[in-house]
């Protein structure tokens, strides 16, 4: 009987054997061509006795190493991932660090708003608003060096309410 026949013959049970030990049919069928694969390669160069037996016991072999190795993977990358997940740190910050910059920018608040009218608008013009120092002295009404001074002058206070702090 040639190879093919005998594959063909038993297909269908091959299927089922490998569904049963794999527990999923997609991977039964493609378990079911490997093994047609390999029981070609034998059978070209060998006569094999129980070609069926043979055919069955490739299929088997087949099965178990895939079964083996998916219940490897799913313990490592399945399982694992709780573990793993419970002992990776929070990104949110804690409760002291909260506290610590809500009482860091009411700080900043305090010491900006003690700033001259315009450094103020011309610093918040520049951190909050994103203008450039071209369009600061434009809108105030200043040269642009005296504008960038405005800006290190709120800088500089901002600084030094931070020091303080410290």
């Amino acid at each position: 009987m040639e190879s093919l026949d005998v594959f063909l013959a038993a297909k269908a049970d091959l299927l089922r054997y490998a569904t049963r030990i794999t527990g999923d049919p997609n991977e039964a069928e493609d378990v079911v061509q490997d093994a047609w694969l390999r029981f070609r390669a034998v059978a070209t160069t060998s006569v094999l006795e129980e070609p069926s037996g043979y055919l069955f016991r490739i299929v088997h072999n087949l099965a178990l190493d895939r079964h083996r190795h998916q219940t490897r993977q799913n313990r490592v990358f399945v399982g694992g991932a709780d573990r793993a997940t419970t002992q990776v740190p929070s990104n949110e910050p804690s409760q002291h660090s909260r506290a610590e910059a809500r009482d860091e920018l009411a700080m900043l608040h305090k010491a900006v708003a003690q700033l001259p009218k315009r450094t103020r608008r011309a610093f918040e013009m520049h951190r909050f608003d994103g203008m450039k120092l071209v369009e600061i002295a434009e809108e105030l009404g200043i040269s642009k060096s005296l504008a960038q001074e405005l800006v290190m002058d709120g800088v500089e206070c901002c600084k030094r309410a931070l020091r303080q702090r410290q």
